[in-house]
């Protein structure tokens, strides 16, 4: 099991939120009991406070209550949350009965224990409510037949997971009644995950019965969509994996892209902050570049062109106009000189005609791309990542092509940062992106972000 999968399942917030919870109950024991007007032995009492944090972490953690796979249904919460109080209770009250320490108020540990039993259990039923309302949903495309998708149902209804199922694959052509829209046979499976972008595909038990399911396994996995296998035993070489549950079936789900949540917070946080940034420290810049292109050419300032993003996802991406007005329609009798090759599936050409006078010297700087950090502070774009291609690109890529668009695109990244322009090979391309993929890091995102700065301020390979 790959190292950061205990990570990927892991919640922070559960954590962060059952802590600020027992440390309110403590501060309302404290008032009640009049401790705060004596703070003699403050000390004992802050080291009693995290003592019972820790031990009551460690209780949660044994139940699997921070374990994003456990499903969280309402008598379970409660049970493991009056078992975890419970139990540190006994844990810290047996280790002061051992220890002769007199200086505790029971008054004070009497109610401080009744409040976290009210609380925490009140605190998990509403994270129950938020949760089943919550506006992130994980769009899903469902395979198998009609009797386990009832079942898939009622257990996805009852649990924590936010799914929305787009449609259904159904094995053995029989309709579902009131289920999702059916999206095609199994023989049409990859062109049915091209029509329909989608964030998981959920197989389940029967079709490993039915039908050798590692040939759909691999074309999910090349295409970068997470999948989740319901009682399965199948391991891919190139992919990670995680073992987790759907009700009574264990479920294995293998990816590719990092699933840490925490990981991936502070990256969204540095691409909220380096977005504001860069729009601050480069407003000049803009408004004069803006003057530039709207009194040297005809036409609107911003060029706005439709890009696919993470997983197939269609976005709007922003960019200083730097052709003229009529460069789309030109561009078919150009393809003959594409630099990239003559398959279209990148275009680049170093003395394109539609290139205006200013759009030569932004794009030579790369102030073209100062806008992209409105994407990046919009959300459909971050500071590092892949290069996000067009949608015309997208539909001549082949399947493991698809892999590079499983993550959010970037303004830079390694092929922007590795000559640029001066890689002309398509298939080299696409390993860069999978290799940064593979490895991503925050420290690789903070390397490459000094690394395009170098290659700016030497304007290598940009044209």
């Amino acid at each position: 099991m790959h190292k950061t999968d205990r990570r990927a399942n892991f919640s922070l917030l559960y954590v962060l939120t059952d802590m600020l919870v027992i440390i309110i109950c403590y501060a309302a024991a404290w008032v009640v009991t009049g401790l705060y007007e004596n703070t003699r032995y403050i000390g004992w009492y802050a080291a009693l406070l995290i003592s019972f944090c820790i031990v009551f972490f460690l209780f949660m953690m044994a139940f699997r209550m921070y374990h994003k796979s456990t499903f969280f249904y309402m008598d379970r919460a409660i049970r493991n949350t009056t078992l975890s109080v419970g139990s540190s209770a006994i844990t810290i009250f047996t280790f002061l009965f051992m220890a002769y320490n007199t200086v505790y108020s029971r008054l004070f540990l009497l109610i401080f224990i009744s409040l976290c039993f009210v609380m925490l259990n009140m605190e998990k039923l509403f994270l129950l409510k938020i949760k089943k309302r919550s506006m992130a949903s994980a769009k899903v495309i469902y395979v198998g037949e009609k009797g386990l998708y009832e079942k898939f149902a009622k257990y996805m209804e009852l649990s924590g997971y936010n799914f929305n199922v787009i449609g259904y694959i159904n094995i053995n052509g029989e309709s579902i009644i009131n289920g999702p829209v059916c999206l095609g046979r199994l023989v049409d499976f990859e062109q049915i995950l091209r029509d329909n972008p989608c964030d998981h595909v959920i197989f389940t038990q029967s079709l490993a019965k039915r039908e050798d399911i590692e040939p759909y396994l691999n074309i999910v996995n090349e295409m970068g969509i997470v999948s989740k296998v319901l009682l399965d035993v199948y391991k891919l070489e190139t992919a990670k994996w995680y073992v987790s549950s759907l009700g009574t079936y264990p479920m294995l789900t293998y990816y590719n892209i990092t699933l840490d949540p925490v990981a991936l917070a502070i990256k969204r946080v540095i691409d909220v902050i380096g977005g504001f940034v860069g729009i601050v420290l480069f407003s000049v810049p803009m408004i004069v570049t803006a003057l530039a292109v709207k009194l040297t050419s005809p036409g609107p300032v911003i060029f706005k062109q439709a890009r696919v993003g993470r997983n197939g996802q269609k976005f709007y991406i922003y960019k200083f106009r730097s052709m003229y007005r009529d460069a789309e329609s030109r561009l078919k009798d150009l393809m003959d000189q594409n630099e990239m090759g003559s398959d279209g599936k990148i275009f680049k050409m170093k003395d394109d005609p539609r290139i205006t006078k200013v759009g030569k010297f932004i794009r030579k700087t790369s102030i073209d791309e100062l806008p992209q950090f409105f994407n990046v502070l919009i959300g459909n774009m971050s500071l590092v990542g892949t290069r996000p291609p067009t949608v015309g690109e997208v539909e001549e890529y082949e399947r493991h092509h698809h892999r590079r668009i499983s993550i959010k695109p970037g303004i830079t990244g390694i092929w922007q940062t590795s000559g640029r322009n001066e890689v002309n090979d398509f298939e080299k391309i696409v390993q860069m992106d999978v290799e940064y993929i593979e490895r991503w890091s925050l420290l690789l995102d903070f390397w490459l972000i000094l690394k395009t700065v170098k290659v700016l301020l030497t304007k290598t390979g940009a044209h």
